[in-house]
């Protein structure tokens, strides 16, 4: 009796865990296939557009700035210049907090909230238009930044990596 409750529960168990991937896959639904080979292109270089959910993101440049607009840095800032282009249906909010810079070492680094005009901070975009901006970085002096990565908190897709090397 016992040994048959303990089979039977493992049986609920392997079930469940069937029924949870299903779920999930039928809302993700396969990757696209972009590279021609079966797998799903995850990586571009600087100044190749991404695209990441309702976005399509261009990492144009990255520079390095001792101050940006009067504020300075604990470190030194890195300027990420970036167009990012509505390729959905509905407007949607574009955050420079989607980037993430990626230095030699493996740290991540997050982007910081600025006021100015072109920072892409909680960017309301409309189908169709594109809005271009700085992403402001915070690292420590003589980082040398490999890879940008975006992701996108809305979407279940994997990120986006922007090799810089």
């Amino acid at each position: 009796m016992l040994l048959g409750c303990g089979i039977a529960a493992l049986l609920v168990i392997i079930l469940a865990v069937a029924c949870t991937g299903a779920f999930f896959s039928a809302f993700t639904g396969p990757a696209e296939d972009t590279s021609g080979d079966g797998a799903q292109e995850t990586s571009v270089g600087l100044g190749e557009p991404a695209d990441l959910g309702q976005w399509r993101v261009t990492i144009e440049s990255i520079e390095t700035a001792s101050s940006y607009e009067e504020t300075s840095p604990q470190g030194e800032f890195k300027l990420v210049a970036l167009t990012v282009e509505n390729i959905g249906t509905e407007s949607t909010t574009f955050d420079s907090s989607a980037l993430s810079l990626i230095d030699a070492d493996g740290n991540t680094h997050s982007a910081s909230t600025t006021g100015s005009e072109d920072s892409l901070f909680l960017e309301q975009i409309n189908p169709g238009n594109q809005k271009s901006g700085t992403a402001v970085f915070d690292v420590p002096e003589g980082t040398e930044i490999t890879a940008v990565e975006i992701q996108d908190a809305f979407s279940m897709e994997e990120p986006v990596t922007v090799q810089v090397d």
